[in-house]
Parts: C-alpha cells; sequence; structure tokens
C-alpha cells in the first residue's frame, strides 16, 4: 500500500489538451458513486423515519389518536400540538428558523407534563427523543391529558378546583349545604333555630317574678320593688 501512495504523487496527469483521452469511465464512476450515494441516504432516512413513528405510536395510542398517524411527516408535528392542548396555529412556528428550536422544546416539555413527567425528563426528549419518546409509548406512563392551559382555561380551572375544595370541606356534615350552616336542618318544615326548643313549647320558661297573688308574672307585669326604667332605686308610694 504504502509503495501505491508514494507512486500516485509521480503518476502523470491527463493532458488537458489531449483530446483523445477518455472521460467516459470517469463519467460513469462518478454517476454511479452518486446513485450509491444517494441510496446511502434513502435507506438512512427510511431506518430513521420507521424507528421514530414506532416511538411514538405508542404516545398517540395513549392519548386517543390512531398509531399510524406517528409515521405521517408533519401531520405527526400536528397531532402533538393538539395533544398538549396548545392552540393549532402554534404548529406553524415549527416553520420559523431559529425559533422553531424554542418551540420544539416548548412542546416537548408540554409532553413530558402531559404524561406527569418533570423537567429532567424534557431534557431527554429533547437530546434523545427516540428513547424517551419510546419510554413513554411503551412504559407504565399513562396520558393525564393536554398540559397547557390557556388564560380563560387557567381561570375556570381556578375556579373548579375551589368549588371541589368547598364540596370537600362540608361534604362530611351532612347537615351544612352552606359555609355558614352551623346547625342541622329542622324537621317536618319548621323554622330553623339556634337552639332547638320543643315543638309543643310555644315560649320558653317566663323569667319574670310571681305576681302578689302567686300567679306567674306576664311579660308585662313588673316588681313593685324594681324601678320601671331599669336603674335607680325603687321608688316608695
Amino acid at each position: 500500500m504504502l509503495p501505491t501512495l508514494f507512486a500516485l504523487p509521480l503518476a502523470p496527469a491527463p493532458d488537458p489538451y489531449d483530446y483523445n483521452y477518455n472521460t467516459t469511465m470517469d463519467s460513469a464512476a462518478f454517476a454511479a458513486f452518486f446513485m450509491a450515494l444517494m441510496g446511502i441516504y434513502a435507506l438512512i432516512f427510511v431506518v430513521a423515519w420507521l424507528v421514530t413513528g414506532f416511538a411514538w405510536a405508542g404516545v398517540f395510542n395513549k392519548a386517543g389518536y390512531a398509531k399510524w398517524k406517528a409515521f405521517v411527516p408533519f401531520y405527526n408535528s400536528w397531532i402533538m400540538v393538539k395533544m398538549v392542548g396548545r392552540p393549532e396555529s402554534h404548529f406553524w412556528f415549527l416553520f420559523i428558523p431559529y425559533f422553531n428550536i424554542y418551540m420544539m422544546i416548548v412542546i416537548m416539555n408540554d409532553m413530558s407534563k402531559s404524561f406527569g413527567k418533570d423537567t429532567g425528563f424534557t431534557v431527554g426528549l429533547v437530546l434523545l427523543p427516540v428513547v424517551f419518546a419510546a419510554i413513554l409509548s411503551y412504559g407504565d406512563a399513562a396520558y393525564r391529558g393536554p398540559s397547557y392551559l390557556s388564560a380563560d382555561q387557567k381561570q375556570q380551572a381556578m375556579y373548579y378546583g375551589q368549588q371541589q375544595f368547598v364540596q370537600q370541606q362540608y361534604a362530611a356534615a351532612p347537615g351544612q349545604q352552606y359555609p355558614n350552616a352551623q346547625y342541622p336542618p329542622a324537621q317536618y318544615g319548621q323554622q330553623q333555630y339556634p337552639n332547638p326548643q320543643d315543638p309543643n313549647a310555644q315560649y320558653p320558661a317566663a323569667p319574670y317574678p310571681a305576681a302578689p297573688d302567686g300567679q306567674p308574672a306576664g311579660p308585662n307585669q313588673q316588681d313593685p320593688a324594681q324601678n320601671p326604667f331599669g336603674s335607680g332605686p325603687a321608688q316608695q308610694p
């Protein structure tokens, strides 16, 4: 091999003015080399396309989409945007140079959250998408729904969460239908009081002194020794 390498510079170059020099063999060799190179590139593309499609097929299936949609270029990205809950218009951001890199990272982060994963898993999806997509597809991770929420959706989710919290707080007390309810509901259509009385007793015991004749004093009868105005010494007749 070494003698051949040393002999190459000593080989005479073809004369460009020699019109009898045959270039047919060089053209055919170049065409064969070009076709072989294109075939290798096509084979690599097909293998990468199949591996990527199978890696994401399980993710699509868990999210309720057909597996074959993971094999369709560009259309699978459209489905991913919908899967994480982002508006469909965000799909077109993937065609903006440089900004599409940021957008793909954001979508992968939303995808991780949609399956209950953390930020570390997002890094894996960005750097090794085939490996970590296969983990989502064929692992025990479950699809939890879109993780991206708009401003209106976040407000609705907050309101719904507050309602759920209130219901859970008062679900243990069957008589407390409202947060301010402190007493069980009255039965038989009776009005509710802080201290429920005997339904046959209309008034509590009279807190008045006995009348001179020994009869119970009414609410308008006063003690003769008691000042009718409620203050000062009793006036003697």
